[in-house]
């Protein structure tokens, strides 16, 4: 009944805007530059683009960018508690591993497990958030099977300290600042985040008193910078780099409780038109490093990439623009505490492609092929068609096919207690189509997208007969959906909506895939005044399948989580011109629910990572 009423709202949501919106102050041709590799208005695209500009993140005054991720039409995001957590994004029910994730354009997953450290990542590092959905393998690669997420750094414009305090004793420092003079430009940010956080686990008084009844606390120390000279004779140079290290706490019933993380990119690009050729020449490395600590015994996973690319735009015509390129991937395992046959390899690869825009016709298609040590080659493609009848509407449809590469360690680890190699695993394989429809105008935007993603060759590591676990290609999974989402102002309010239905499940079982939610729902409603903005949100998940359980005899059980709704309050008052207080309070009505299950209780009850229950954040920003 409350899934049939959530649809219900939303429907009338979207005729009313459409109805009785009145004039945004919005752009109508929102730019991109993450869907093909350079500047497009989002229409022109042919695929699905969401945009977190930085105002949002300011005028939501939400503190991680899980939480930030998870009012993004299509994505959902399972957190093991509150700050320092492991986050799970999921995008249009594909898993972290099968989207790729970006900071600058540079990758920054862990090469094993395709996680992505998304809570160590700095809200006041971030400029802007493009999320770019559907198979986009044939401009990045491997990984972005359903689809990219690029995280792009701060480009302040004038000099801001922000100082927050909240439940939990979190305490947060930032500072963002811009210098400018002729061609040079230097961008930076730091910031500091400590709390003492909660028990992130549910406990039943019978248990027997551990270490993990304990508070799980984070800290975040970061850095970075954006340095950038622009000559019109030798065009423009930037170097971009981010820094951020800390730790956390968790629990676990036996070994490691607590993690040190040190992470950062590095990106040195050049571009510089001659002529009817734009030219773009870029060189990055990064780290994603873990360590486990808790015990004796530490665990190290360390991932280190560097790359290079190079990539042509030419103008054929005013109608036609052609594309090449060439990158090279290296990837580097060998500081990881697992040991490895092979803990390096490199991935080459070469692309081209079309885009053509002529009256009321557009059309893309990309192609590339990717050559990894070990697993061979890959070849994938996109093509894109769309219709535009006016200014204002836009048809498309668009298909695309993508690969992610097999990890060293399901084909090279040695000396594992648990795992055995598979040196003839081969990458999976997934296909992508959608149709949708845009309509942006002065009033209103709206955008209904119907998709279907198909993964194949699913890697699954499986027990053999002396109970070590080798990956093999066993598992199918499809994900279809609809999403919808609208952006009005209606009687000076300002509403954004977002519904996403889900059929997301396992071809080789026939089961739903777990931990997706059939329905997603997202409401913000926004009111400024001359010194006041509040920004009241609500977020509902329907009911999902969590992963399989086990009671206090080991017997395995199925189990599905509850349905939830849940309200957010922001608000941010200009005190003086520079200088502005912001609250939050977060989960107003303290709403109790669970998003991952980690047992069943003698009782029978279903115990879970617990979220952050009601929290309050209080802060004041001064820019000069």
């Amino acid at each position: 009944m409350q899934k049939k009423s959530i649809l219900t709202v939303a429907i009338l949501a979207a005729v009313s805007f459409g109805a009785c919106a009145q004039a945004t102050e919005q752009q109508i041709e929102t730019i991109t530059v993450t869907a093909n590799k350079f500047e497009q208005a989002i229409n022109n695209t042919l695929a699905t683009v969401n945009i977190i500009e930085r105002a949002q993140i300011e005028q939501s005054n939400i503190r991680d960018l899980p939480s930030l991720l998870n009012t993004v039409a299509g994505v959902d995001v399972v957190k093991n508690g509150g700050f320092g957590q492991k986050a799970s994004v999921f995008v249009r029910g594909a898993a972290t591993k099968h989207v790729l994730v970006l900071v600058d354009g540079v990758r920054i997953s862990d090469a094993n497990s395709g996680s992505v450290s998304f809570t160590n990542i700095p809200l006041n590092s971030i400029e802007r958030i493009e999320v770019v959905k559907g198979a986009r393998a044939a401009i990045y690669g491997s990984d972005a099977l359903a689809g990219v997420i690029n995280i792009i750094t701060r480009q302040a414009q004038q000099h801001q300290i922000s100082l927050t305090s909240g439940s939990h004793n979190y305490v947060a420092y930032q500072q963002a600042g811009h210098f400018a003079s002729d061609a040079l430009s230097l961008n930076f940010n730091l910031g500091y985040e400590e709390t003492d956080g909660y028990d992130v686990t549910a406990k039943t008084p019978d248990m027997p008193l551990g270490k993990n009844h304990d508070s799980d606390g984070y800290t975040n120390k970061n850095v970075g910078f954006n340095l950038a000279y622009d000559n019109e004779l030798l065009g423009k140079l930037s170097v971009l780099a981010q820094y951020s290290e800390g730790d956390s706490e968790y629990d676990n019933s036996w070994g490691n409780d607590a993690y040190e993380f040190e992470n950062y990119t590095a990106k040195l690009g050049w571009d510089k038109r001659y002529g009817a050729v734009e030219h773009y020449v870029s060189v990055s490395t990064s780290q994603e490093e873990n360590t486990q600590i808790g015990t004796p015994t530490h665990d190290v996973y360390s991932t280190e990439r560097s790359e290079f690319e190079y990539h042509a735009l030419y103008r054929w015509s005013d109608a036609l623009q052609l594309s090449a390129g060439i990158n090279q991937l290296n990837e580097d395992l060998s500081q990881a505490s697992a040991e490895f046959s092979h803990s390096k390899r490199t991935n080459k690869a070469v692309f081209v492609g079309g885009f053509y825009e002529q009256g009321p016709w557009l059309a893309n298609l990309v192609a590339r092929s990717d050559d990894y040590d070990f697993h061979g080659r890959a070849n994938t493609y996109t093509a894109g068609f769309g219709f535009k009848p006016n200014e204002t509407l836009t048809f498309r449809v668009n298909h695309g096919t993508a690969f992610r590469a097999p990890t060293l360690t399901h084909a090279y680890v040695k000396n594992s207690p648990w795992y055995l190699p598979n040196p003839n695993i081969k990458p999976e394989e997934a296909t992508n189509s959608e149709i949708g429809v845009s309509l942006n105008t002065e009033w209103v935007q709206y955008d209904v997208a119907v998709f279907n993603n198909t993964i194949d060759k699913m890697i699954v590591s499986l027990p053999n007969e002396i109970g070590k676990y080798v990956a093999s290609n066993v598992d199918k999974a499809s994900m279809k959906g609809v999403e919808l989402s609208a952006v009005a102002s209606l009687w000076g309010f300002e509403h954004r909506v977002n519904l996403t239905l889900l059929d997301a499940k396992d071809n080789t079982t026939g089961k739903k895939l777990v931990r997706r939610p059939d329905t997603a729902f997202n409401y913000s409603l926004s009111k400024s005044w001359e010194q006041l903005d509040v920004n009241v949100s609500m977020q509902y998940r329907s009911s999902r399948p969590s992963i399989t359980l086990y009671d206090s005899q080991y017997n395995a059980t199925e189990r599905s989580l509850s349905a939830y709704t849940i309200f957010d309050l922001a608000a941010n008052y200009a005190l003086f011109d520079n200088i502005k207080l912001n609250a939050r309070l977060e989960n107003l009505t303290d709403k109790e629910y669970i998003t991952a299950a980690t047992g069943i209780a003698q009782s029978g009850e279903t115990l879970g990572y617990i979220p952050q229950g009601r929290q309050a954040y209080v802060g004041v920003t001064v820019q000069f």
